[in-house]
């Protein structure tokens, strides 16, 4: 496009050429408080939507990953009912821009790189989501959210590197555990941007149910029965206690960025899932 030419394409596609016309629009001072005006806009309304989720008598674990106040060690569980489950520690990592300028994530950039934390209790159902923007699926599993080792009725939640979400329930022995995998829906042109993950462990329907970007993607029947476990674990990493250390197959550092994340004792409707990724 030369000076004095104006374009305008079409829905279609198709382009034709109008006259130039600089007054119609924006300069980049007026773009420049828009976009600003947008993005207190898209915070406040961000925040709002947060204090309700932290309402929520089901929310055992959410994180925004602000830090406001908080050691950079720290991560504030922000469930006011999650008495069981205290504040997460911040192993490594560090700290980025998240979904949007202004709003902060947590990147996993090397092999030790991890957040801890511990969820007491026993419970039917569960429900796992996180905003994360994956720079890699560099490991032939990798970690999302996984309880330590393979203890009894816990779970592992990762994405293969064939872009599968997976999601392993440890039975009452740590052979006897069910693996239930979505087909390979993550695709190499989700690396680097960010995308809302969810999985849903049903104990009354018997079920397991992946979510990507508010839509379901995969599931099948569950067969270990409840209650189900968390107790101590780890986001974007894994702590693979009573294995050799030598296995690489037990190297499941997730590569990437995350921005937020919840736990809920129970499970979340689909409508409730998409309102989530909207919102």
């Amino acid at each position: 496009i030369e000076e004095g030419i104006g374009i305008v394409v079409t829905e279609g596609g198709a382009a034709r050429r109008i006259a130039a016309d600089g007054g119609a629009f924006a300069s980049l001072y007026d773009f420049q408080v828009e976009s600003s005006a947008a993005l207190a806009l898209r915070m406040n309304s961000w925040e709002v939507v947060g204090e309700r989720l932290n309402s929520d008598p089901t929310l055992l674990v959410r994180f925004n990953f602000e830090q406001k106040g908080a050691a950079r060690w720290k991560l504030p569980n922000l469930a006011k009912h999650g008495d069981m489950a205290d504040h997460a520690a911040i192993i490594g990592c560090q700290w980025g821009e998240g979904r949007w300028p202004g709003k902060a994530a947590l990147e996993f950039q090397n092999l030790n790189d991890r957040v801890r934390l511990d969820v007491k209790g026993e419970y039917e159902s569960l429900t796992l989501a996180a905003w994360v923007r994956a720079q890699g699926l560099d490991r032939e599993l990798n970690s999302l959210f996984m309880s330590d080792g393979f203890l009894e009725k816990t779970i592992h939640w990762l994405i293969r590197n064939d872009g599968v979400l997976g999601m392993t329930v440890v039975g009452e022995d740590p052979k006897d555990y069910q693996i239930v995998a979505s087909p390979p829906v993550v695709q190499l042109s989700d690396l680097g941007r960010w995308i809302h993950l969810a999985v849903v462990i049903d104990g009354q329907s018997r079920r397991v149910s992946h979510y990507l970007n508010g839509r379901e993607v995969g599931g099948d029947a569950l067969l270990v029965a409840p209650p189900y476990r968390v107790g101590p674990s780890e986001l974007g990493n894994w702590s693979a206690r009573g294995f050799p250390e030598s296995d690489p197959f037990m190297i499941r550092n997730f590569s990437g960025s995350m921005d937020e994340f919840c736990l809920f004792s129970r499970a979340l409707e689909p409508a409730e899932i998409a309102k989530l990724y909207q919102e």
